[in-house]
């Protein structure tokens, strides 16, 4: 077996997901690669967004109602390797919220949401202000990670087993501060030393859907108390993340 899966890969555009069911379920929810990895710990990636968005703020306890198709197959997913009875690995989903920070140091990074915010300094947007997340911040997510691989340690006998340090379960993964879309553009211009007067508030709630909308959770706040006391530190906030990204 291997050490450790961290599974974070995934179709994860709610259009390109509510567009192809089919393709969304293969990718996100790999029945055969799990089967594969049985006897390996897995640490996969799932969404905020298995939340439906009218009970905020969300513990793990609290009742999970995706509201579309990347959404439930994400909760798919978690079913899939929790409820596996012949798992011989322990598996840990993480309930993700939008993850911000900079651009990824190698390859063709494409833009992030703070990105696309600085990028319209001198353009009216609108941005939501009541489509509100626990925006985490991607170096608490890398430290989270890295958490979990260091749990992974082998004994020292012949055949080269190992023990694993953590146990099944599913935790909240979301930043000190909930943000709408709003919040996080106007913390960029407040950063870069821009005015945010240019910026455009508006409810998503009042805007009339059309037929081809992908349906989106509002409010899916979250409580990361539980993966807090687990790893042992507090997770950034908003204006941690956006510092960070603009360094």
């Amino acid at each position: 077996p291997f050490d450790l899966c961290l599974h974070l890969g995934a179709m994860s555009s709610p259009k390109t997901c509510q567009n192809d069911p089919d393709k969304t379920k293969a990718t996100n929810v790999p029945i055969h690669l799990f089967q594969m990895l049985k006897n390996t710990p897995i640490v996969a990636l799932s969404t905020d967004q298995v939340y439906c968005g009218r009970n905020a703020p969300y513990k793990e306890s609290s009742t999970a109602g995706p509201v579309n198709v990347y959404a439930q197959s994400k909760l798919d997913m978690e079913s899939v390797l929790l409820n596996d009875d012949t798992r011989l690995q322990p598996v840990v989903c993480l309930r993700s919220s939008i993850i911000l920070g900079p651009h990824a140091p190698f390859g063709q990074a494409h833009s992030t949401f703070l990105h696309f915010c600085k990028s319209r300094k001198d353009t009216e947007t609108t941005f939501y202000t009541d489509e509100i997340r626990s925006v985490v911040a991607v170096h608490d997510v890398v430290n989270i990670l890295l958490y979990f691989c260091d749990k992974v340690n082998y004994a020292d006998n012949d055949d080269g087993t190992f023990t694993c340090g953590f146990e099944s379960n599913v935790y909240n993964m979301g930043g000190a501060d909930n943000a709408s879309r709003m919040d996080m553009a106007v913390a960029v211009a407040k950063h870069c030393g821009f005015s945010h007067h240019v910026f455009v508030p508006a409810r998503k709630s009042q805007i009339t859907s059309t037929i081809n909308d992908v349906p989106s959770p509002l409010d899916i706040s979250m409580d990361s108390s539980k993966l807090e006391a687990l790893v042992g530190w507090k997770f950034k906030g908003l204006e941690g993340s956006v510092q960070a990204t603009f360094v």
